[in-house]
């Protein structure tokens, strides 16, 4: 039911989802939805929350593969321009939408955003301290700062993903970001 109402607001966006097609795409009556999650602002909090929790859980263990850091890392970034050019509803990153469409204003979104972003750059920090102990990054950067640097990359290149944005167009800004590590 949490992953339907995800779709539901990925593809629409908080403000624009009616309760009715959370309904209807969930299965669940308006009272029950009510009942357990309080408001459609509580169910988009716990939707958010679970495609989340997967997102990083899916980067952790791509930047975690049995390749060389430098391997890792960079196809860890290509999955973003795959996903980014190839989808083709191209409705962008639920995390990214959540983030534009409902910051500075949404207090109890605020944080799940905040910590969601902060363990995504955490992930990327640990993937270059990780490079740079291989010799495959440039020992001289500061891992949290280049961290933080992905972490705004991958967020850009899914903005860019919702327009025409080509895949190798993309991968071309991956291509920068790994010169740059070195």
């Amino acid at each position: 039911m949490i992953d339907a109402a995800a779709r539901v607001f990925w593809e629409q966006g908080y403000h624009a989802t009616s309760i009715d097609a959370l309904c209807e795409a969930t299965g669940v009556f308006r009272g029950s939805l009510y009942r357990t999650f309080g408001d459609k602002h509580g169910l988009l909090v716990a939707a958010f929350d679970r495609y989340a929790e997967g997102a990083i859980a899916r980067l952790k263990e791509r930047l975690a593969a049995d390749l060389p850091p430098r391997q890792a890392l960079k196809a860890a970034l290509l999955y973003y321009t795959e996903i980014g050019a190839r989808l083709s509803e191209r409705r962008g990153c639920f995390i990214t939408n959540s983030a534009v469409e409902l910051l500075p204003g949404d207090d109890a979104l605020r944080p799940y955003i905040e910590s969601t972003l902060l363990r995504i750059g955490s992930q990327f920090s640990l993937a270059v301290a990780r490079g740079q102990q291989s010799g495959d990054f440039d020992r001289h950067l500061d891992p949290e700062e280049v961290g933080r640097f992905l972490l705004c990359l991958i967020q850009g290149m899914r903005v860019l993903g919702k327009s025409s944005v080509s895949e190798a167009e993309l991968a071309s800004i991956v291509e920068i970001a790994m010169r740059a590590l070195t």
